[in-house]
């Protein structure tokens, strides 16, 4: 048994001479508490957060112990692992309003909104009113997005897109976003006038879990053209109205480094039914959202799965400031053309996005309003023209009450 596993010999070792030379020195909790603390008071963290984590190893662990780790990790950004001491800290004293605040600014500096919503529900009187969370507004944004889609080929008219959006909480416990969206496309032989409302929420559960689900309807009008009559006017030949209907469902778990997450978005777009099934993988090397790396694995099928499609979304995010942050994906897809983000993005043409780069940048410019960029390079497969090119440009502005 000692020749197979000669790596547990010296675990064992190691922790046989941590326990002895603790004993030693006579280690209690007064003595747990009086080192930590005094770490804790000349903000040694990095040296709190190793001497944290042997004691507890040898079983002192307790509120304080907790809540010097949590304030070390915070102090040093790592908001992902500070996270969980805090939860131990609110375990063993729940009556201390600290932890709750510092739980609290944890998920907003993580984007976990509706969880920072759903624990002040938590609070004590006293806290309330510091953070004035009894006073949120209901409406937590209204967004407004403008751009162009620029064609690349003569054959493929300019498309026009605009957006209105509106987000709001639910008595503090879930998050819920509508939006409109309008997109227009026409040439001297066609025209598209499509119209989509979509409505999604956010629903916090236990365990750092957050269930998601949406639902969209898109009204299409496509009109073809004979030709011109005397006063220069088109003559449409036909005009055809179709509805189209988006289901989406996903759940999403939130690690110490990582944020994992799968789902399914049922189409219903004019006569055929598309089926979609996702799992994304998002890494966080500091511990934090400042960096994030990631992909989306997408697995899509027209035919009731006698064959399937892949596509394939690799992105990163970075907060350069607290004001600025960028992020960029790349899009590879085969098949057909797929909804994103829970339904929000569908791409309702005939024509393929076979691949799409999309860069985005942020700005916050002060608590109520950010402004959004977007540039998109999308390539599309045509079988009449075959291939060709849209540069999209986009801007947005957030409105925060």
């Amino acid at each position: 048994m000692h020749a197979r596993y000669p790596h547990r010999l010296v675990l064992f070792s190691m922790l046989l001479l941590a326990v002895n030379a603790f004993s030693q020195q006579g280690i209690n909790t007064q003595i747990v508490a009086k080192r930590s603390y005094g770490m804790y008071l000349a903000k040694q963290w990095p040296e709190l957060i190793v001497y944290g984590d042997s004691v507890l190893k040898l079983g002192f662990d307790y509120y304080y112990i907790r809540m010097r780790m949590g304030i070390a990790y915070f102090e040093l950004k790592k908001y992902r692992i500070a996270e969980e001491h805090f939860k131990k800290a609110i375990a063993f004293n729940a009556s201390e309003d600290l932890a709750f605040e510092y739980l609290y600014f944890i998920y907003i500096y993580t984007d976990r909104f509706e969880e920072s919503r759903k624990l002040s529900a938590r609070f004590s009187k006293p806290l309330k009113l510091k953070l004035k969370t009894d006073s949120l507004p209901v409406v937590d944004c209204v967004a407004l997005e403008v751009g162009t889609k620029t064609s690349a080929s003569i054959y493929v008219p300019n498309a026009l897109f605009a957006q209105l959006g509106l987000g709001h909480y639910v008595k503090n416990k879930f998050s819920v976003f509508h939006s409109y969206s309008y997109y227009g496309q026409q040439n001297e032989y066609w025209k598209v006038n499509q119209n989509q409302y979509y409505i999604g929420a956010n629903f916090p559960l236990r365990n750092k879990w957050m269930l998601s689900g949406a639902f969209s309807v898109l009204g299409r009008n496509t009109q073809t053209y004979s030709g011109t009559s005397l006063v220069g006017q088109l003559t449409a030949l036909t005009s055809v109205d179709t509805y189209n209907y988006i289901e989406s469902l996903s759940l999403k778990k939130n690690f110490e480094y990582f944020d994992a997450s799968i789902g399914t978005t049922i189409l219903w777009l004019d006569s055929v039914s598309q089926f979609q099934h996702n799992a994304s993988l998002t890494y966080y090397p500091l511990a934090n959202n400042k960096l994030g790396i990631g992909s989306i694995v997408y697995l899509h099928t027209l035919d009731n799965y006698s064959s399937v499609n892949l596509a394939y979304v690799p992105f990163v995010s970075f907060k350069a400031t607290n004001r600025l942050s960028f992020s960029g994906s790349y899009l590879y897809n085969s098949g057909n053309n797929i909804a994103e983000w829970n339904g929000f993005l569908v791409n309702n043409s005939p024509d393929l996005t076979t691949d799409r780069l999309t860069l985005n940048t942020s700005w916050t410019l002060n608590k109520h309003v950010d402004l959004s960029a977007t540039y998109q390079y999308e390539n599309k497969y045509n079988a009449y023209i075959n291939s060709y090119q849209y540069n999209s440009f986009f801007i947005g502005l957030k409105f925060k009450p």
